[in-house]
């Protein structure tokens, strides 16, 4: 079990107790999953549930600083970091400890090498669907489509708040572009700013600031107070 916290040693199933260091960063292995919570007052329901790969350890994540519908049910093992934070339970009952997510794999993410004069594409780490346990170097040869290409120092860091919808938008450390329809609906245009996530009034936001819904917007995300 690669875990790096003693917090994780006195976590039990479900809702959690008390954290003795609720700020302590904390890395797991593990797989991700949707999590089905009955809405009940006093429950503490997170959006997902990770379990480690031992199997032993579970932990319902409330706040996530990125989008992890792609990490979701996919059966892969990832790497995920973050920290737990006190909430209140449904109906704003009782106390919960939940897990918010900072990065998922970010330590088994080197980048990736292209050889113009050879025309192949080096990728330094891939998970093989059924050897979840084994990462691979895998090298790509022409023809292969490259979407888009963006230098980092033509990269743009974009505030909270901020318009990311052009390709050389880089959102701010804690939050994610996020992508919506305004009062317009879907025959409308898109659009994307950087946001900081959060899913319901008593979620945990950076200090200053609070969980507000912003119609025809972003939806919960966490602003200035």
């Amino acid at each position: 079990m690669s875990i790096v916290s003693k917090a994780m040693l006195s976590i039990a199933l479900g809702c959690f107790g008390s954290i003795t260091d609720a700020a302590e960063p904390i890395t797991l292995s593990g797989k991700l999953e949707v999590l089905s919570c009955i809405q009940s007052c006093g429950a503490c329901c997170g959006s997902h549930v990770i379990t480690d790969t031992s199997g032993k350890l579970s932990l319902q994540v409330g706040n996530s600083f990125i989008d992890l519908a792609k990490f979701a049910d996919d059966g892969t093992t990832h790497q995920f970091s973050g920290r737990y934070y006190e909430t209140a339970g449904q109906c704003g009952i009782g106390q919960c400890t939940l897990f918010a997510v900072e990065s998922v794999d970010a330590a088994l993410s080197p980048a990736a090498i292209y050889n113009p004069a050879t025309g192949k594409l080096s990728i330094q780490s891939v998970v093989i669907e059924g050897d979840e346990s084994t990462p691979y170097r895998v090298t790509l040869s022409e023809p292969f489509v490259i979407d888009s290409a963006v230098a980092h120092r033509d990269q743009e860091t974009i505030p909270q708040g901020g318009d990311c919808s052009v390709a050389t938008a880089v959102c701010a450390s804690g939050t994610t572009c996020v992508s919506y329809f305004g009062i317009a609906g879907p025959n409308g245009p898109e659009f994307k700013t950087c946001e900081t996530p959060c899913s319901s009034p008593t979620s945990s936001c950076p200090t200053g600031q609070s969980c507000v819904t912003i119609a025809d917007g972003p939806g919960p995300v966490c602003r200035a107070d």
